[in-house]
């Protein structure tokens, strides 16, 4: 049976994710975030998760020890755009900015988390002709996850603008 449910949120920023866990009664443990602006603003809103930094420092491990349980877990994270946007210059995962989507998957195996919710722009379905989505939807399966997705703009959730994500998420199969 699982326990209180535990989170971590990736890539921060000033809480969003941390904000709509914790409404769901999900206790956000740790937030990383490399911005120190940023991480003054979750220490002020949310002082009982521990601050990381930068995300290709932070371990599984560390995130266990800071009261993340794996087990009905869930690990968010709203990773770089930039090389995704069709604003942008298309390099794709393959990008310095949006390749921290690697770093997600490496904290996904070292945690064994069962969930994850992640989200992007929808540059990701198009970049590099597709091939980058179904790369990173292929190695979230290769890893254990059933993974779902939709398009989701902001203006239908009571936000006065047009903001269209890719969310997607996922439970770890468990055989």
């Amino acid at each position: 049976m699982v326990g209180e449910l535990t989170a971590v949120s990736l890539f921060a920023g000033v809480g969003g994710f941390d904000l709509a866990l914790e409404r769901q009664g999900v206790k956000v443990v740790a937030s990383v975030e490399i911005d120190k602006k940023a991480q003054d603003v979750l220490r002020r809103h949310f002082p009982n998760s521990t601050i990381f930094g930068d995300v290709t420092g932070v371990t599984g491990e560390q995130l266990i020890a800071a009261g993340f349980e794996p087990r009905g877990g869930i690990i968010t994270g709203g990773f770089p755009c930039q090389d995704l946007s069709v604003a942008g210059k298309r390099a794709g995962l393959a990008g310095k900015r949006s390749g921290l989507f690697w770093e997600i998957c490496r904290i996904l195996d070292e945690t064994k988390a069962e969930n994850f919710i992640i989200e992007n722009v929808p540059g990701l379905l198009t970049s590099n002709d597709g091939a980058d989505f179904g790369i990173a939807i292929q190695h979230l399966v290769k890893c254990g996850y059933s993974i779902s997705w939709r398009v989701l703009d902001s203006k239908h959730f009571g936000i006065p603008q047009r903001r269209k994500r890719i969310f997607k998420k996922s439970d770890r199969n468990r055989s």
